[in-house]
């Protein structure tokens, strides 16, 4: 069989393929539209949902701290007013747990819009590595399932031609004459094709 030639064996295979490109293209739309929605819904959250939380929780927390010095300052005063030596741990303490709930607020904030700067990196990656993949399933798979159908349409019709009368084509209808130019001229009891052959007998006969 030469090289070039298809050995088709069954039709139904190269259906089953072709059904197995349409489930592999559907697969992949559906598998590439979902990680892009996730990088999607992932870097809006954090855009529109945790860098406004965290900033409002710094100005808030800020508040709290300036508040916390306030006290500690006015019971500072008192107790100078007074001369005395009134206890100050409380306010100490209320100031030191409001800086650290400031700094872990800054501290998310950052860590927030680090993540947002690496997922938006990572989107911008996703997309140019998917977009071989995309022009494949959008473009290249569906020609080839085209080229698929049609081949089997045309095997089909081929099939469902009627095979050819070989009787017909080996006996024909008409049986052909022998050439005219090779029939034998003359009487039919050779006596003058010897006297074509014989110019002594022909001057006899005369």
């Amino acid at each position: 069989m030469s090289s070039e030639s298809a050995d088709v064996r069954s039709i139904d295979a190269i259906d089953r393929f072709r059904v197995a490109l349409v489930e592999f293209i559907d697969a992949g739309r559906i598998s590439v539209s979902e990680a892009d929605s996730d990088l999607d819904r992932n870097v809006i959250w954090l855009e529109r949902d945790r860098v406004p939380h965290w900033t409002r929780q710094i100005r808030k927390r800020q508040e709290l701290v300036t508040r916390a010095k306030s006290d500690l300052y006015r019971k500072q005063t008192q107790s100078s007013a007074k001369d005395g030596r009134a206890s100050v741990v409380d306010e100490k303490v209320a100031l030191q747990r409001a800086n650290r709930r400031l700094e872990e607020a800054q501290a998310r904030l950052n860590a927030t819009k680090t993540w947002l700067r690496r997922l938006e990196q990572e989107r911008i990656n996703f997309k140019s590595a998917m977009s071989g993949f995309s022009v494949a399933v959008d473009h290249d798979l569906p020609h080839a399932i085209g080229l698929l159908k049609r081949m089997t349409e045309n095997l089909e019709s081929y099939l469902a031609l009627a095979p050819p009368d070989l009787q017909k084509l080996i006996t024909p209808d008409d049986p052909v004459d022998a050439d005219p130019s090779m029939r034998r001229t003359g009487t039919g009891d050779g006596r003058d094709t010897d006297q074509r052959n014989d110019p002594d007998a022909s001057e006899e006969s005369a």
